[in-house]
């Protein structure tokens, strides 16, 4: 295995740690925002029916669907936040620590970076960057591979392929993110431990 095949596959791996990691993050929040509403009513499950068949004609829906207790979202909760914690040990391996990437999560959630991750990209990225380490595996085919990279529009429900000029710049600005915060509290561990304080001139 040459370094530069070894680079690239660690590369994936780290997009793929981040953009896992925040995908089950924002569902985390999401389900812990829920659970501040509390069961809701029939009636609004009905108002939020409507309003999806409305606004998406061809998936079928029914108040049903919009229903849900606590103990449920609880569930959900906690099954996302193991699966937060799993990928955070995994990125963790690849040189992006816990702390670095809970910032990144606030950040974006925050829409403070990478706004299109938090939009839709956490619903696609994965998939596709896990399809790509899977090819570097060679677990799948490049045809497997060509075939995961699609989107799907939300109002007409089609697979487009997917606008990879688009995902490069994506991929640019989620590794520019993490350099940024992993520089700044570098910079402010150093401040806190006075580091530069043995080399002062006096």
């Amino acid at each position: 295995m040459t370094s530069k095949f070894l680079n690239r596959k660690i590369r994936v791996l780290r997009l793929l740690a981040t953009t896992q990691a925040y995908h089950h993050y924002t569902m985390m929040q999401l389900n812990r925002d829920l659970l501040q509403c509390g069961n809701n009513s029939w009636q609004e499950a009905e108002r939020l029916s409507y309003w999806f068949d409305a606004m998406i004609p061809y998936i079928e829906h029914s108040p049903t669907d919009f229903m849900h207790n606590k103990d449920e979202v609880t569930d959900t909760v906690l099954n996302n936040y193991d699966k937060f914690k799993t990928w955070t040990k995994i990125a963790e391996s690849v040189g992006i620590s816990e702390k670095t990437l809970n910032a990144f999560c606030k950040n974006v959630d925050n829409s403070q970076s990478v706004i299109h991750l938090k939009a839709l990209g956490h619903l696609m990225y994965p998939e596709w960057l896990m399809a790509m380490y899977l090819y570097l595996e060679n677990a799948i085919s490049k045809v497997e591979l060509q075939n995961t990279f699609v989107e799907y529009s939300l109002f007409a429900g089609k697979a487009t392929p997917a606008n990879f000029a688009k995902f490069r710049k994506i991929v640019f600005e989620i590794e520019n993110s993490i350099l940024q915060i992993t520089n700044k509290q570098i910079c402010r561990d150093i401040k806190k431990s006075k580091i530069f304080d043995t080399f002062a001139i006096h």
